[in-house]
Formats: C-alpha cells, sequence, structure tokens
C-alpha cells in the first residue's frame, strides 16, 4: 500500500491574513511536496522551474506548493508573477502523515475557492505495496532497506551500496518516505487506505503523481473517487520529475493530455539510461467497469494466473520478486476467450485515454527493461511463492483484489 505514517502538524505563522480570498478562480492547482529526502535539492531545482514559468497572470488560477525539504521548515507557498510568497510556515512536521496532507487540502480549498482544483503529490512512491513488504520484494535495492526503518548501510563487501553515495546508478523516485536521522535511518511512509483517507472525495479534476510505480490499478482504482483523472507512470521515474519549466502553464490550464505528451517527449529526447518515460492519463469513472470487466475474466480463469510464466508477462519494476506488470498484458498471456479478451481491451481505452512509454526502462544500463507492452496500468500477480511471506494477504485487502475477486 503507499507508503506513510503519522505526526500531527501545526501552522505556526502566516504571511497572509486569515480570512478568505474573495475572487473565485478558475483553478486551484496544489502540489505537495515531501522531499525531507534524497530528493532535496530535485525539489529545490523543480520550484524554480515552476517559477519561472509563471511571468504573468494565468488565466485567473492559481500554483501553490506545500514544500518540505532537508534542513528546511516547511511551508506553503503562493508561486505568482515570477515570485513566491509564503503563506504558512510550518514548524517540523511529518509530511508523510496523512493528517498533514489532509489539512493542507483543507487550507488551500479554503483560502483559494476556486472551479475546480488539481493535486500533485510530489515523492518517492512504490506503488500499493506496504512497507512491511518491501525487504521481501526488494532485497535488491537499497532504498526498500531504508524505507522501512531498518539499517542498510552495509560495506560494498556486504553488497548494498549506500543510495546517497556517488555510486548509486540510476537515481529515481518512488512515494513519501521521511530523510533519515542520525547515523541509523530512520523513515517513515503513508499506507494506500491512509492516503485515500487524507484526500476528500469530488473536490479534484486531476491528481497527477510525480513518483514511481503509482500507476498500478491497484492503487488508481482506490483513489477513483478522489479525482475525475489521474496521471501516473507505471514504472520508475527519473529523479528530476516532470519538465515543470515545460508543464506548470498545462497544470493550471487543466491540459491533461498535453502534460502526458510534453513528459513524455521531454525525456525521449534525452540520451543515456534517462530515455525513460511511462505515462497514462486515466479517466477515474470508467474503473468500475474495468472492475466488473476483469471479474469475470478472474471468475473463469483466475485459479490459472497465479500459475503464469513471470517472464512471459511484461514487467516494470527490478525488483527480485516482481510486482507491476501489464494489466493488458497478463489477459493476453492467459489465453482467455477471444470475446473477454476484446471487452477487456475496449474498456482500457475508455479507462486510458492517454498512455505512452519509450521503448526500455534504463536503456544502457544493466538493468534495463525492454517494454514491448504499456496499456497505461499495471496490475499485481499473486504467485504462490508469495503466499507465505503475507504479500498476497496484503493484497487480498485492496479494494481492487476485493472488487474483482481477483487472488481471494
Amino acid at each position: 500500500m503507499l507508503l506513510m505514517t503519522a505526526v500531527l502538524a501545526a501552522f505556526v505563522s502566516s504571511c497572509v491574513e486569515n480570512n478568505k480570498i474573495d475572487n473565485t478562480y478558475k483553478r486551484t492547482v496544489l502540489v505537495y511536496i515531501a522531499a525531507d529526502n534524497n530528493l532535496s535539492n530535485v525539489a529545490q531545482n523543480n520550484i524554480y522551474s515552476m517559477t519561472s514559468s509563471i511571468r504573468n497572470e494565468n488565466d485567473n488560477a492559481n500554483l501553490v506548493a506545500f514544500v518540505d525539504r532537508v534542513d528546511n521548515a516547511p511551508a506553503l507557498l503562493y508561486i505568482h508573477n515570477g515570485v513566491r510568497d509564503t503563506l504558512v510556515k510550518y514548524e517540523e512536521l511529518d509530511t508523510t502523515d496523512p493528517q498533514v496532507l489532509h489539512d493542507v487540502i483543507d487550507y488551500v480549498v479554503e483560502k483559494f475557492p476556486s472551479e475546480s482544483y488539481g493535486l500533485v503529490l510530489w515523492s518517492h512512491g512504490t506503488g500499493w505495496l506496504p512497507t512491511s513488504q518491501l525487504h521481501f520484494v526488494a532485497p535488491n535495492m537499497n532504498y526498500a532497506q531504508l524505507r522501512d526503518g531498518q539499517t542498510a548501510y552495509l560495506s560494498a563487501a556486504d553488497g548494498v551500496r549506500d543510495p546517497f553515495s556517488a555510486d548509486m546508478v540510476a537515481d529515481t523516485k518512488a512515494f513519501a518516505w521521511e530523510n533519515r536521522q542520525g547515523e541509523t535511518p530512520k523513515y517513515s511512509c503513508m499506507d494506500l487506505d491512509d492516503l485515500v483517507g487524507a484526500i476528500p472525495d469530488d473536490v479534484f479534476d486531476f491528481i497527477a503523481f510525480d513518483a514511481c510505480y503509482m500507476g498500478c490499478v491497484e492503487v488508481i482504482y482506490a483513489l477513483r473517487h478522489k479525482a475525475d483523472y489521474i496521471i501516473s507512470s507505471c514504472y520508475e521515474v527519473v529523479n528530476s520529475g516532470f519538465p515543470y519549466h515545460i508543464i506548470t502553464r498545462d497544470l493550471l490550464n487543466g491540459s491533461l493530455m498535453k502534460i502526458c505528451r510534453e513528459f513524455h517527449t521531454y525525456y525521449n529526447s534525452l540520451s543515456g539510461w534517462e530515455r525513460m518515460a511511462g505515462i497514462s492519463l486515466v479517466k477515474t469513472d470508467e474503473l468500475d467497469s474495468l472492475a466488473r470487466c476483469f471479474g469475470k475474466i478472474v471468475a473463469e480463469y483466475g485459479e490459472d494466473i497465479p500459475k503464469l510464466d513471470e517472464n512471459g508477462v511484461q514487467c516494470f519494476d527490478r525488483f527480485s520478486n516482481h510486482v507491476f506488470y501489464d494489466l493488458e498484458d497478463l489477459a493476453d498471456q492467459l489465453n482467455i476467450k477471444k470475446e473477454y479478451l476484446m471487452e477487456l481491451r475496449l474498456q482500457l481505452e475508455r479507462v486510458v485515454p492517454y498512455k505512452v512509454s519509450t521503448a526500455y526502462i534504463f536503456p544502457g544500463d544493466r538493468e534495463q527493461i525492454k517494454v514491448d507492452k504499456y496499456c497505461g496500468m499495471s496490475v499485481y500477480i499473486p504467485f504462490e511463492k508469495y503466499e507465505t511471506s503475507g504479500l498476497n494477504a496484503e493484497f487480498r485487502a485492496t479494494e481492487w483484489s476485493i472488487a474483482t475477486g481477483y487472488g481471494q
């Protein structure tokens, strides 16, 4: 489940009076930046890009950024006309606390009454995975050992690299964890259920995940009542994240397909392992129909799914025990009835009006992954070998599993 734990936060000062702003705006976009971690400098660069992109009044729209960085007091910023005004300064807090996210959203909605709202969730992310399973899923990935609060600063002889060291290759984003404290790593994370509870229903036009692995159907389905559209990636996102120098105005204008196109175009123009970008736009009011469609497949072929050849289905992660597989390719590899497959494909076209991927994940790297299939949403496969770890049990608790009978 999506990562985050709890510590309450308090507003301590504000540069704006507490009366509600009188005007009603066309749109307000909140960017929630949880960067009290190794993405701190990247966050600063992204904020600069957002600020430089807004030199004039922008179509009666507002850009507000909540930012928590290493060795910086958390703050809520109003970005406009090439400047940043501090709306609120906070005492030290845990940005992975769902109550903090909830309170920030409430504050922004109250202060900036608008016809519509957008939310960008910016940080690290590991899809629906619960913190307790990261060691099992990804013992080969340093961040997994760090994010669940266990020490992982072993020597090179132990086969684990320090993720903050210069030789750590292919630095990417994966959602919300706090910075290490002293010699022992100490991170906190937010579960998917907590994230769902923190975001109000029927407020946001869109939610965009500037984070890794959030394009899994388990996360997207759980958030189906939280926004009309969701932008996310099925795999890892290069640590520089969205190209805000290009897309900031599109966020304010709600040009969602254009954001996806620009994201892909930007990274596809780069070289080396950074030439990687998978992104999709999901229409959430079609997700229940997708669940019914997939549930029909599960009812007839469910027993065959855990027996699939895991190397035969398009996979998007570098984990030792893979978790994120292409949803359409899963059905394709099952050799289901033609009418079932066509029904699923047609519904996926309704659910995912836009998706695009580069040809490789980490091209040229020793861990490169060829992307032959990209339907725009990943899905978990509850292999029998995962039963004893408890991972399958955690998956069965997701709304997607319950709604479809998948893995039950």
